[in-house]
């Protein structure tokens, strides 16, 4: 026994003795050789945490019968994607998904639905995780043809009429973006993939009208009512009882429906006609906003999903950035905007990245602070503060640039 397998046990006491290694052999199959590493050194700040820490999250919940570890995994790692500032916890979650017997084509699955479900900034910062992941552990992508492409959930015929009405572009993306060209590209189980999606709803805390109909899709795919409730147990340990409480009334609601939701299952579809004008495009409108180019964003996924890097460009790029309604200027403000309001660590580097795009637009450093200014009441001082840290460092850079470059 290793020193910090033996100080880790001397945390229980006798009363709690047996869940307490109850926790410690499933924290084990999931750390691997560093399992008790992060819990030992949480023990240097409160020995009382790390006992809850092994007891609750590994004596209690994962170490239940309800769910195999692999599926626990993938919806632990499916929360903290949707966390989106727990990177040393995602990282210690990813490898424990390989642990247990997931593959890094199941982590590559979690990337493709996270950028549709949570967006792409969430995928991207995860990417250098997964990289250096899968390169410590000699792991390969080695991607088998799943059976049946696990479907997005349908939007109810009202609400689509609706939004055909409003914003026709949107139900198109939705079916060929979303659907088509990410939720084809999974080879997770369509009843894990569809689990895997609520757990990032609901631990986003949008366990609305999308959280049901992952549930639905679920649970016909072969979910069982069984499975449903342990995923919401697990939400409690990974995103607090307040989203697993929420969750766990939508999914009540989802239980005493009185029809049970039929299979949905999807043939794989070629939407690749028209990738090469939508990518080149993005390259364009990418390369005027940013003075990049598409090819530096595909390269960034090359070696764990290059398609993810292509559709990043020909998506958000060449779909929506291109569109002529807005300037360019404000769409970067709004960008802005959107990326300051979330406050997660995985939007500071886009944040950054769209200063820099805002500023060779021209848009002027005070647009850009009135526009952060303009978001105090929405997402409260702490984040805001954050993100005018970010954009002055970025502003800073950009007059430093052009007074180097006056001077040449």
């Amino acid at each position: 026994m290793s020193n910090i397998e033996e100080q880790l046990e001397h945390l229980a006491s006798p009363e709690d003795r047996q869940k307490h290694l109850r926790g410690l052999a499933v924290l084990k199959q999931i750390g691997g050789e560093n399992f008790g590493g992060p819990v030992s050194q949480l023990a240097r700040f409160s020995e009382d945490l790390a006992r809850f820490t092994v007891q609750y999250a590994y004596g209690d919940v994962l170490s239940r019968d309800g769910l195999d570890l692999r599926t626990r995994q993938i919806v632990t790692v499916a929360t903290l994607l949707a966390h989106g500032s727990a990177q040393s916890q995602l990282s210690f979650h990813l490898n424990g998904l390989l642990n247990v017997g997931g593959t890094a084509d199941d982590v590559v699955d979690l990337l493709f639905i996270s950028a549709g479900l949570l967006g792409f900034p969430t995928a991207i910062n995860a990417v250098p995780i997964v990289r250096d992941l899968l390169a410590g552990r000699g792991e390969s992508k080695n991607a088998m043809e799943a059976q049946s492409a696990p479907a997005i959930p349908q939007i109810s015929s009202d609400r689509l009429t609706i939004l055909y009405q409003i914003a026709p572009e949107f139900p198109k993306w939705r079916e060929q973006v979303l659907d088509q060209e990410i939720f084809c590209s999974v080879h997770l189980e369509p009843r894990l993939a569809h689990l895997a999606s609520a757990a990032m709803l609901a631990a986003r805390g949008k366990a609305g009208a999308s959280f049901d109909a992952h549930l639905a899709s679920a649970l016909a795919a072969g979910a069982t009512h069984s499975d449903i409730v342990e995923m919401v147990i697990q939400l409690s340990v990974y995103s607090g009882f307040p989203a697993a409480l929420n969750a766990a009334g939508r999914a009540r609601d989802i239980f005493a429906a009185s029809e049970r939701p039929q299979a949905n299952a999807q043939e794989r579809v070629d939407t690749t006609e028209d990738d090469d004008d939508r990518f080149e495009r993005g390259a364009a409108t990418l390369a005027a906003t940013s003075g990049g180019f598409g090819a530096g964003v595909v390269d960034s996924f090359k070696d764990i999903a290059p398609g993810l890097g292509r559709l990043i460009v020909a998506h958000c790029y060449g779909d929506i950035f291109s569109r002529p309604a807005l300037d360019p200027k404000w769409r970067e403000l709004s960008a802005i905007s959107a990326l300051a309001a979330q406050g997660t660590v995985a939007a500071e580097k886009p944040l950054g990245v769209h200063v820099d795009a805002a500023l060779n637009l021209g848009a002027d450093p005070e647009e850009i602070i009135e526009t952060l200014f303009n978001i105090i009441p929405y997402a409260g001082y702490p984040l805001i503060e954050k993100a005018l840290l970010i954009a002055h460092q970025r502003i800073s850079l950009f007059n430093e640039k052009q007074t180097a470059d006056s001077a040449s």
